[in-house]
């Protein structure tokens, strides 16, 4: 583990999906997020698939994707929020099990182990994982990640 600049990743995994977020014509965003205490390869995968997944799973209207972190006592909130389809409350928990997958392969590819593989990572480095459906439609996942104690 090694301090990690969560917004260089951020950036990086906008590089690696840039032909996803160009044929979907998606629009992702950020704030300015903090350096963390991480393993960069894996911190790479959380917003990989998150972002990816947003890109993904949408109605047909382009894409809009958003990624904020906020400091919460001695942790950062990370939150991936989207406009793409929505998920029942009594399904938030289990988009997280692998292979589990709610809309069909017909519908969108994919394997179902995308968030599994978020949620191993995000408790790996001490912190948890949650879906909140947004109101109208999309989003938000959140997760939480130690604060770098040389931040206090």
């Amino acid at each position: 583990m090694k301090s990690t600049d969560s917004e260089e990743i951020v950036r990086r995994v906008m590089k690696d999906l840039r032909v996803a977020i160009d044929e979907a014509k998606a629009v992702v965003t950020f704030d300015p997020l903090p350096v963390v205490l991480a393993r960069p390869f894996q911190m790479n995968q959380v917003f990989q698939n998150l972002i990816g997944n947003a890109i993904k799973f949408h109605d047909g209207k382009p894409p809009t994707i958003h990624v904020r972190a906020e400091r919460k006592d001695l942790v950062w909130v990370f939150s991936v929020i989207d406009n793409g389809i929505s998920i029942a409350q009594e399904n938030v928990e289990r988009v997280f099990a692998i292979f589990q997958r709610l809309p069909t392969r017909n519908e969108y590819p994919g394997n179902g182990i995308g968030l599994a593989v978020c949620r191993k990572i995000v408790e790996q480095h001490g912190g948890k994982i949650w879906m909140e459906p947004n109101a109208i439609s999309g989003a938000t996942v959140k997760f939480t990640w130690p604060a770098n104690i040389l931040d206090n």
